[in-house]
């Protein structure tokens, strides 16, 4: 979990630090590099619903790193545009030197400008873009004889946030590959036989954060589809082993952003 968690942060930083031309050779994510607005960690508790008639959990837990950028600002106007002191302004020009009969003649030309006052606006809505990286554990097997490791990496995770700025609340979509890293199952001898299993993830999210010391507190609540159809054993596991994991189901959390953007 450490090289990989470790991989992701070492690129995302070097998109941030490379230079213009050397951050667009990664195409779309060197093109987010100047969009790089904040940095959060997050830990979830939850269960899984509906349980798999062999997999069973007494609490999933997960943890994880997610790096944000910011892809649009919706603004509105608030109030009238403040009165100016003056509708319009003199503005010098040019000096011109003419020459007459009865001498010298020094003109000075101004133009007459109109002066508008810009509206001021505040953010009604603020849309992200979330790239991170999660581990999930806490599932086991449902046959007693048998013991069942394993844990579910996100690699990584891409979510869309619509934050509405006035209440701090924000709408989030999730997905990305995960697969199941370490998975194994123990037979009552002692044998292990060890798996693997790859699927997609999708998500609905729904949180509240608020502003505290120059960073921002967050919880959430998500419902998170992780269902591994098919789970892959390089041999012949012990009666009751999952064939698949369905390890869908409701999440609780909490974390800290910071915001590192320029």
């Amino acid at each position: 979990m450490v090289r990989v968690a470790t991989r992701f942060v070492l690129l995302v930083g070097a998109l941030l630090v490379a230079p213009n031309p050397a951050a667009g050779q990664y195409g779309f994510l060197g093109s987010l590099a100047n969009r790089f607005s904040d940095l959060s960690f997050f830990a979830n508790v939850g269960g899984l619903s509906p349980e798999h008639d062999r997999v069973r959990s007494d609490g999933m837990k997960s943890f994880g790193l997610e790096i944000l950028f910011e892809v649009a600002t919706l603004r509105r106007e608030v109030g009238p545009a403040p009165v100016p002191d003056d509708s319009v302004r003199i503005v010098w020009r040019e000096m011109r030197v003419e020459r007459t009969a009865e001498g010298v003649d020094t003109i000075n030309i101004y133009d007459i400008e109109q002066v508008s006052a810009s509206v001021p606006l505040v953010d009604v809505w603020t849309f992200e873009l979330g790239l991170g990286y999660g581990q999930a554990s806490g599932f086991e097997a449902r046959e007693p004889s048998i013991e069942l490791k394993g844990a579910v990496r996100s690699l990584p995770a891409v979510s869309l946030y619509a934050s509405y700025d006035a209440w701090g609340t924000y709408f989030g979509l999730r997905s990305g590959l995960m697969e199941v890293s370490g998975l194994q199952v123990v037979a009552e001898d002692g044998s292990a036989t060890a798996g693997s299993a790859q699927s997609f993830m999708a998500g609905l999210l729904l949180g509240q954060a608020w502003a505290v010391a120059g960073m921002n507190l967050f919880i959430e609540g998500a419902y998170l589809v992780r269902d591994f159809p098919s789970v892959e054993w390089n041999g012949t596991p012990p009666p009751g082993t999952p064939r698949s994991m369905n390890l869908s189901g409701w999440a609780l959390g909490a974390g800290v952003q910071f915001g590192v953007g320029g």
